[in-house]
């Protein structure tokens, strides 16, 4: 076993070459955000490492036990009977092990100075030669940090949405603010939109626990996007941070969306939140409120129900700042979900395929100049206007019977009425999706129709005999009921 000196002479050196090994990564001139994620994240555990190490450090140098103290004494007292001990103790362990492999520190720490991308590029190069030379190359298994495993793990990290962390899925988030009461059913991009604006739900509505659902679930997403997309930002810090203005901002009644108390469908001794006025009436007058207000008097109500407010409150500020802070990435989503509307099934494929291509960024024009605010091409550059003009994509056409599905563009706005959605909710109205309905968007207009196609057809059937006529023997012509009745009764 190794003395306590040495053990803290070789934290200390562990921490100065993972110091270096992160210096060697940093200084890495890396184009491809696959890498440059795997960076961060190589770069996060060892600084996890750097932590425990010197946690470790810490606890020796506290020496609550005393063995350090008692260590040193002995060295002091004796310097070279406790040099020439732990030689002993040296020599003994190598000859009891006398194959065992001796693995250098620096070796394990050297394969973070090489640069990935260029050792994918010497790998090219040489087998591009070797082909001309019709030769089999000899190709040196450079050691660099991302391995394997990284690259499995990178891959089944982020859903087909994030796009390896470069945008954010929030389809789950969005499906459960639809289903609040009064939410307005937003689309996917005004939700993106809106997403800074928490607060502009509606108040009455903000202390029941569907609301308080939605806000653990967006901010249990945030909570995992940033320890997987943003490994070397400093989460708890901010938070820490935002806690202590919001504390602040509560106690002045300064809070966003809070300022105010118009919660007027609020029993406060029961902790029950109410749509209608008259619910409220009757609650407050039966026997169960009656009781409740018995056990606890109007302070404790009160308390209660500023908690259940400032929980809320809390968890909005809390999400606010998660959406200032991936202000840039929920623009650059919402601006990609409008790209990808405009593309085929083909170009999307295509563009699955060539993943790799669309991360590779450009130094020399990181920022786009996009002030029409235009969807994205292929390429992620914005379209020509005279593009955007022809296919109408400044148009938007909404469809009620497909949960008022917005649609940029008459194309896909004529396109959608053939779609499985829209089938499938005509189906459920009780309506076929024939060639009659199409254009048809609204559930009113769609009933009317069908109404007024089904009247038609009972027209049709009751006015057969009315249909068919008959001439008689002096050329007079006659519906096939009236026929009958005069031919019945002898007049022809």
């Amino acid at each position: 076993m190794n003395s306590i000196a040495e053990q803290q002479r070789q934290a200390y050196e562990d921490i100065e070459r993972i110091e270096e090994a992160i210096v060697d990564m940093m200084l890495q001139d890396l184009t491809k955000h696959r890498y440059k994620l795997i960076r961060e994240q190589k770069i996060s555990t060892l600084l996890e490492q750097i932590q425990s190490r010197s946690k470790f450090l810490q606890e020796i140098e506290q020496d609550e036990s005393g063995l350090r103290r008692k260590e040193s004494a002995g060295m002091a007292d004796n310097k070279f009977d406790e040099f020439y001990s732990r030689l002993g103790d040296i020599r003994e362990y190598h000859q009891r092990n006398p194959d065992i492999l001796v693995h250098p520190p620096e070796v394990e720490y050297l394969r973070y100075k090489n640069n990935p991308e260029e050792s994918e590029e010497r790998e090219r190069v040489l087998l591009a030669k070797a082909e001309e030379e019709e030769d089999i190359p000899e190709i040196l298994d450079v050691l660099t940090f991302i391995g394997s495993e990284d690259e499995h793990r990178l891959d089944t990290m982020f859903s087909g949405e994030e796009r390896l962390g470069r945008y954010v899925d929030l389809h789950e988030q969005h499906e459960l603010y639809v289903n609040l009461k009064d939410s307005g059913h937003p689309t996917y991009l005004d939700y993106l939109a809106d997403l800074h604006r928490v607060e502009a739900y509606p108040k009455r509505h903000k202390l029941l626990p569907e609301y308080m659902r939605y806000l653990d679930n967006l901010r249990e997403y945030f909570d995992g996007y940033f320890s997987r997309a943003m490994p070397l930002f400093d989460l708890p810090k901010a938070r820490e941070e935002a806690i202590a203005q919001f504390e602040s901002e509560w106690a002045e009644r300064k809070v966003i969306g809070w300022t105010t108390d118009t919660n007027a469908l609020y029993c406060a001794a029961c902790d029950k939140q109410f749509e209608k006025s008259t619910t409220l009436t009757a609650h407050l007058g039966s026997r169960k409120h009656q009781k409740v207000v018995a056990r606890h008097d109007a302070s404790s109500s009160d308390i209660k129900r500023s908690d259940s407010e400032r929980k809320v409150a809390m968890a909005e500020c809390i999400i606010r700042l998660y959406v200032q802070i991936l202000g840039t990435k929920i623009r650059e989503t919402r601006a990609n979900v409008q790209r990808r509307q405009a593309l085929t099934e083909e170009e999307r494929d295509q563009e699955i395929d060539d993943e790799e291509v669309v991360f590779v960024e450009d130094k020399d024009d990181q920022q786009i100049y996009n002030p029409l605010n235009l969807p994205l091409g292929w390429d992620g550059k914005p379209i020509p206007y005279w593009l955007y003009k022809l296919h109408g994509l400044g148009v938007k056409f909404s469809c009620e019977i497909c949960g008022n599905s917005v649609y940029r563009g008459r194309k896909a706005y004529e396109k959608h009425f053939q779609e499985a959605r829209h089938s499938t909710n005509m189906r459920r109205l009780g309506i076929p999706n024939t060639r009659q309905f199409h254009g048809v968007a609204t559930i009113d207009e769609a009933q009317a129709l069908w109404e007024r196609i089904q009247m038609d057809k009972k027209r049709e059937v009751t006015n057969v005999d009315t249909v068919e006529e008959y001439e008689d023997s002096e050329g007079n012509v006659f519906n096939k009921k009236t026929y009958f009745d005069l031919k019945r009764q002898g007049l022809i």
